[in-house]
């Protein structure tokens, strides 16, 4: 009986070696082989000569054969179930590009502190737009540093616009959305969305 059931439930070939091994020596090889020879006398199941060896299977017509309307019910599960998965995987790649961006995001105390210097810069700027509008004759040093501040601020605007291109172009190859909306959500400010003129830099 357990040799039977072992073919029934494999539903695959064995010698009777392979049954002696499979069921870890429950039976001998030459009891495997008595058993067997009897089961297939017996029409239970089926035996074939190859060569010096026997090969001994379950009869197929003993095996649950699904019904077409079995068979069409497991296939739309398997379709529904992959449909899910794919939209579970397109999530997930979204919640990672979400994750990225909040762990690259600067922290309270680095948004006050970017405020501050920001406001200073606002600051120092307008007197020296005041000074220019009164008329006050900029001098040769303080146009050199002008002139030395503008080509550093173009030189990190151009670095900072290649980095930020080659990790955008690297998440729009799996991001499965637009990245024009992506930028929105997580507040990204592109040149073109800042109205700020990218063709100053040249080939920066």
């Amino acid at each position: 009986q357990a040799v039977l059931a072992y073919l029934q439930k494999t539903n695959r070939p064995y010698s009777a070696n392979d049954i002696s091994s499979q069921l870890h020596g429950l039976v001998s090889p030459a009891q495997a082989k008595k058993v067997l020879n009897s089961l297939a006398d017996e029409e239970k199941i089926q035996r074939k000569d190859n060569g010096k060896q026997q090969i001994f299977f379950a009869i197929q017509t003993s095996i649950d054969v699904p019904s077409v309307e079995d068979a069409e019910e497991e296939e739309d599960l398997i379709k529904e179930r992959g449909e899910q998965a794919d939209k579970l995987k397109d999530e997930n790649r979204t919640l990672a590009l979400r994750l990225q961006a909040l762990t690259s995001a600067l922290t309270d105390d680095q948004i006050r502190e970017r405020i501050s210097k920001l406001t200073y810069e606002v600051k120092s700027n307008e007197e020296r737009l005041s000074q220019l509008r009164s008329g006050e004759v900029i001098s040769p040093q303080e146009r050199k540093k002008i002139e030395t501040e503008h080509a550093v601020m173009l030189k990190l605007w151009s670095s900072r616009k290649r980095i930020f291109k080659n990790i955008s172009d690297t998440i729009a190859e799996q991001y499965p959305g637009k990245m024009k909306d992506l930028f929105e959500e997580i507040g990204v400010e592109t040149d073109e969305s800042a109205g700020a003129d990218s063709s100053i830099l040249g080939n920066k």
